[in-house]
């Protein structure tokens, strides 16, 4: 059993007339669709709107298998996402999020589903409700509370027109990464923290931190894997034609925390190589079928066995 923990929103997407379209999106709730979709045990938290976006929100959620126990209901409106491709589908992101659902979560919202939490096998949290406030101390309190129950999965996905104070940011997510069992970086993220793609100077620093493993995503070079163990190994991607990038990297974090889970290995304490390569081409799997599709759109188990 899975949470994924964060923000809930719709993605605006422009076509080639620059008519924007909306899709279910949030790169948690990405993440929780994937894994639901993939048959896990996936539960959602975060703000859900009573508008007719949280409303689809809300259905995409149940027909992708994702339990609403956690969901926190508001009529506070949905966080909207305007997203616009560049010629290699790459997205670029401008956000509508003032008052929004997810924005003003706060800890007392949070509270009641604390000891259920707990008996979850891993919380994936991050994305932009860590960035902006209140909802960036209310998140970082529940993994304050639950790093010594549950595996911790965390995923920055910066976006940095949400982060008004850099030096607080990085102060929490150096808080937040010592409770993580697991890290995912992407080349944006590595770049605004470390001012640097290349991850290989900074690992030491990330593990004397308290992550396990870092899982860092160089785009179509693949994924660069670094173990506190001192492995170290780079899982190339197979060739693919991109339609856009939206929901890769959440996608990959599903498919990860999925193969981890569907084996039983997501609360050991010691992990092997092996089962890391194997989950990181299981998910590079999953996020490759996501490009090809429009939009966050991720696939069911048969799809990519």
């Amino acid at each position: 059993m899975v949470v994924f923990l964060g923000e809930s929103l719709i993605d605006l997407v422009s076509n080639s007339e620059k008519i924007y379209i909306p899709h279910v999106g949030g790169s948690v709730l990405n993440s929780a669709i994937a894994f639901g979709r993939l048959t896990g045990d996936s539960f959602y938290m975060g703000g859900v709107s009573s508008d007719e976006y949280g409303e689809l929100i809300s259905k995409t959620l149940s027909n992708s298998s994702v339990k609403s126990d956690f969901f926190i209901r508001t009529d506070r409106p949905t966080t909207l996402a305007y997203v616009d491709l560049d010629s290699e589908g790459v997205a670029k992101y401008r956000f509508e999020d003032e008052a929004s659902a997810g924005r003003l979560i706060s800890i007392d919202e949070l509270k009641p589903f604390l000891e259920d939490i707990k008996k979850m096998d891993a919380l994936l949290v991050g994305g932009i409700s860590l960035q902006s406030e209140p909802c960036g101390t209310s998140l970082e309190w529940v993994t304050e509370c639950l790093h010594k129950e549950t595996s911790i999965y965390y995923d920055p996905n910066i976006r940095p027109s949400f982060i008004k104070d850099k030096k607080l940011y990085l102060e929490r997510y150096q808080r937040i990464i010592s409770r993580s069992k697991f890290l995912k970086l992407s080349e944006e993220d590595s770049v605004y923290i470390y001012g640097e793609k290349n991850l290989d100077k900074k690992v030491d620093e990330i593990f004397l931190s308290g992550a396990k493993v870092i899982l860092h995503t160089i785009g179509k070079k693949g994924v660069r894997v670094y173990m506190n163990s001192g492995d170290t190994f780079t899982a190339s991607v197979e060739p693919t034609k991109v339609i856009d990038t939206i929901g890769a990297g959440d996608s990959f974090n599903a498919g990860f925390l999925y193969y981890l889970d569907s084996k039983n290995h997501l609360q050991d304490k010691n992990l092997d190589k092996r089962i890391i390569q194997d989950a990181v081409e299981f998910a590079n799997k999953v996020a490759r079928f996501t490009v090809s599709q429009k939009g966050a759109n991720p696939p069911i188990l048969d799809q990519i066995k």
